[in-house]
């Protein structure tokens, strides 16, 4: 019986940080860049907690919904993904970005400024990440995402 319960235990924490993510999907304009392997490019990453009401998840996600759809119009933008727990409360974003000033014209953009706005009810903590990597270390592992934001994120 110890070993059943023990088993339960590590099959449930297991099952708890489960996530699944979005495969990393590169912009439709990318060709217009240029890029080469050693090129160097800006990447924003994104953890939230995710708490509050249904309506404020529900508020939340179909914000990011928004989202993600105008980042396809954004100048400058060269990619995503994003990765969310399966019965956790965490989420992730990754973009990666020409430079500072594109990723910072997308922070500023109407649509991201309403998602800040309307979706904040839904989030208890937030922590950011931007910095600069090769072209070709593009998409990072979660896993390195995750140490990038926990060493050298700053939160909110």
């Amino acid at each position: 019986m110890k070993e059943f319960s023990f088993l339960l235990v590590a099959l449930t924490s297991w099952i708890s940080n489960c996530a699944f993510a979005s495969p990393f999907q590169k912009s439709a304009q990318i060709n217009q860049f240029n890029l080469q392997p050693d090129s160097e490019v800006l990447i924003a990453l994104t953890e939230v907690d995710i708490a509050g009401t249904n309506a404020d998840r529900s508020t939340f996600w179909d914000r990011v919904s928004s989202v993600r759809n105008d980042l396809k119009n954004r100048p400058g933008f060269l990619g995503a993904s994003i990765r969310k727990e399966v019965f956790g409360s965490r989420a992730w974003t990754m973009t990666v970005w020409t430079n500072e000033e594109a990723l910072e014209d997308f922070v500023y953009a109407k649509e991201h400024e309403r998602a800040m706005k309307e979706g904040a009810p839904a989030v208890r903590k937030g922590t950011f990440y931007r910095g600069k990597k090769k072209w070709k270390e593009i998409p990072i592992a979660w896993e390195e995402a995750e140490r990038l934001l926990s060493e050298e994120g700053r939160t909110e």
